[in-house]
């Protein structure tokens, strides 16, 4: 029987994401895990599986005081402290002070040079390329050039910042994620509010590769801290989130197989010598048969309890890692059959475009081969269960308003 007294994961955030995390653990281990941030969510509160812990800090130091102060008292009862990210935003935060919170913590992240060759688009792209993970066709635009820059690819283009964190802080009418393109006068147009609103590092060009939604996969993997990747869960993402804040944040997958993909992505996370959770963002280009690798992330996919609900538990990796000392013995690539929603199932199957993966979805709803994050028999009462109501109901307001069909791009 495992030990649990001896280990307590603190989870950093308390949104969807980390309510996916703390209930990935609380299954496999039967714990209550700790969630910590600067606000209370809906996702985590009222929680029956998890303590919440909210703090108010604005920067690194009151981050690492504040941490520090809950860490040192959880010392008291528990040997390991295993922190886990849900967001970028936490995931950067931990990396930048990594070495203060060694030694109180278990800290599985990346250095903050790693980070920056994996977060910067640019020299993603750049590193993809030298370990052999492919990605679409790619142009750089800067400050020098991009008033006179002429798109080399046929319309429409995806465009998007190199530096996210950058342009995270700036502001300009119509704003988002990431852009498709459908000419070069709106291409012109975009590029130019986004360096007039300040944004001083590159932006990339890509050329959208043809397909809908159900073109898309994502990868999440855990490596070891010895380098080992422990185990890979490949995820077929059917339908994306189509809030303008939240394009690329994915609503429907169905879990997928490939092995192609799981040996490129096993070699490039050994080859850059990487350690703790990934996620990989990829869309399938049926023109070359390949997977085109467009992010990465180094914390779970915000969608990452499609991991657990499909029966392989990444996040238990950690703990066997870290805490209980189990040895690396080989890689896991995860193999099954299971849809895992974030709308409301009448919602996913009437958007979703492409009628053999509708009738996928609906063959696994039929068989009750599917699941969600947040809904969770274990963690039911009346406040939280009307909100979690509301929280994916309106949904259909927003599908309505922003869907594109994409089928023919």
């Amino acid at each position: 029987m495992v030990k649990t007294e001896t280990f307590m994961p603190i989870i950093l955030g308390t949104d969807n994401n980390a309510y996916g995390i703390a209930r990935s653990l609380h299954e496999a281990f039967h714990i209550k895990p700790t969630c910590f941030g600067r606000g209370n969510l809906i996702m985590t509160r009222d929680s029956k599986i998890v303590n919440v812990i909210v703090r108010d800090f604005s920067d690194d130091e009151e981050f690492v005081k504040e941490i520090t102060k809950i860490g040192q008292e959880l010392k008291k009862a528990y040997q390991h402290l295993i922190i886990i990210a849900a967001s970028d935003q936490y995931a950067e935060q931990v990396i930048r002070n990594k070495s203060k919170l060694e030694g109180l913590f278990d800290v599985p992240f990346i250095d903050q040079e790693l980070l920056t060759s994996l977060t910067h688009k640019d020299k993603f792209y750049k590193l993809a390329e030298d370990t052999g993970l492919p990605i679409p066709g790619t142009q750089r635009i800067t400050v020098e050039n991009h008033k006179d820059f002429i798109s080399k690819f046929d319309f429409p283009v995806a465009l998007k910042p190199a530096n996210t964190t950058e342009y995270l802080g700036i502001h300009f009418d119509g704003k988002k994620k990431a852009f498709i393109i459908d000419d070069a006068e709106e291409l012109a147009s975009t590029i130019d509010k986004i360096y007039q609103s300040g944004y001083s590092d590159t932006m990339i060009l890509q050329e959208f590769i043809p397909g809908d939604d159900s073109h898309m996969r994502t990868v999440n993997a855990y490596v070891d801290h010895n380098g080992q990747v422990r185990m890979m869960v490949l995820g077929h993402p059917v339908l994306e989130d189509v809030t303008p804040n939240l394009i690329g944040n994915y609503v429907a997958i169905i879990n997928d197989y490939n092995e192609k993909l799981y040996k490129q992505i096993k070699n490039f996370l050994e080859t850059i010598k990487f350690h703790g959770f990934v996620n990989f963002d990829l869309k399938y280009d049926a023109r070359d048969e390949e997977f085109k690798a467009f992010d990465v992330n180094v914390r779970p996919g915000r969608s990452s309890y499609f991991t657990t609900a499909s029966g392989y538990n990444i996040f238990a990796e950690v703990v066997k890692d870290l805490a209980l000392k189990e040895p690396f013995t080989k890689t896991v690539d995860a193999k099954a059959d299971h849809l895992w929603l974030g709308v409301p199932k009448k919602l996913a199957v009437k958007y979703i475009e492409d009628e053999k993966i509708k009738a996928k979805v609906q063959k696994l709803i039929k068989e009750k081969k599917y699941s969600y994050t947040l809904y969770n028999s274990q963690d039911k009462s009346i406040k939280r269960n009307w909100r979690l109501y509301k929280y994916y109901h309106q949904y259909w307001q927003r599908y309505q308003t922003y869907f594109t069909n994409k089928e023919n791009l």
